[in-house]
């Protein structure tokens, strides 16, 4: 979902590239039914994305790497620990304290449409202060 909903934010603009990969992501996988249906109706297709695995290439040709969660962010630092400067939570920018539970997008997979629009709704929130982010730096 977040791909999608960044790509639509940066659509047409050649400067901003988006890809997605997930650390316990299987290659090849279609989007879930929810995912699918929840961007569908914003106007979103994201039918032809399929799953990918976050790898090497990947990391050293990303400029910035965001997780949804803090042990996303840790394991990508783990694995990638030259990458742990550019890898950040999606959601930090939006401000507050200190990281906490307010930071994290919960993954709704194997729950209802529900949660997957509320997940939506947790990553449309953070995205222009990531796209805030990367003009910046």
């Amino acid at each position: 979902m977040a791909e999608g909903l960044f790509r639509e934010m940066v659509k047409g603009r050649e400067d901003v590239e988006v890809e997605s990969a997930g650390i316990g992501a299987m290659d090849g996988q279609k989007a879930s039914t929810h995912s699918l249906e929840v961007l569908r109706d914003m106007g979103i297709d994201i039918s032809r994305k399929r799953s990918n695995m976050l790898t090497p290439d990947a990391v050293r040709r990303a400029t910035h790497i965001f997780g949804m969660t803090s042990s996303h962010k840790q394991a990508v630092e783990t694995l990638f620990p030259a990458a742990a400067e550019k890898t950040f939570l999606l959601r930090e920018f939006l401000g507050g304290s200190a990281m906490g539970a307010e930071h994290e997008v919960p993954d709704p997979i194997g729950l209802g449409r529900d949660a997957y629009e509320k997940t939506c709704e947790l990553i449309k929130e953070a995205l222009p202060s990531v796209l805030e982010f990367v003009e910046k730096t």
